[in-house]
């Protein structure tokens, strides 16, 4: 059986954004898969670069950079510094929890690796909520980071 996605959007994620975190959909319903999958096209199917930078002399796709080291602090410790990560609830100045209690770093926020392509189950409907992205990295390293990736939501029901 092949499954067939439902196209939500196709989004800009700039690598340095207002806050730390792009606000990509203002409400994802839960009971579905959720597919964010980085693409090669822009919203005008102009073909762009799936690269953006860290810092300075440092390209790396939705995957990361390998020769940046991933250190603690970043906003996702579960993934590469300067990967794709998602979020779902919360805002834009959201930072993990420094005293982190049983629900996790953020609370009962949903953080996650994206990388090239995610699916991300969304079970219940209680599991929905506004979704953001971002290149991970520790707060004061934004500064540093170029570029933006584009991104194509999707969702299949359950």
């Amino acid at each position: 059986m092949t499954m067939v996605w439902q196209t939500l959007d196709l989004v800009c994620v700039p690598a340095c954004p207002a806050g730390f975190w792009t606000l990509v959909q203002e409400y994802v319903p839960g009971v579905r898969l959720l597919r964010i999958q980085t693409s090669s096209e822009d919203q005008q199917k102009k073909k762009v670069p799936m690269l953006w930078s860290p810092e300075t002399g440092i390209q790396c796709g939705p995957d990361g950079a390998a020769s940046k080291t991933a250190v603690s602090g970043m906003l996702c410790n579960g993934a590469a510094c300067g990967a794709l990560i998602g979020k779902l609830g919360g805002s834009t100045g959201d930072l993990p929890d420094s005293t982190a209690g049983t629900a996790g770093p953020y609370g009962n926020k949903k953080v996650f690796a994206v990388g090239t392509d995610s699916i991300i189950a969304l079970p219940t409907a209680a599991d929905g909520g506004p979704l953001f992205l971002s290149m991970n990295d520790k707060p004061d390293e934004f500064s540093k980071h170029s570029g933006e990736l584009f991104v194509r939501l999707q969702y299949y029901p359950l």
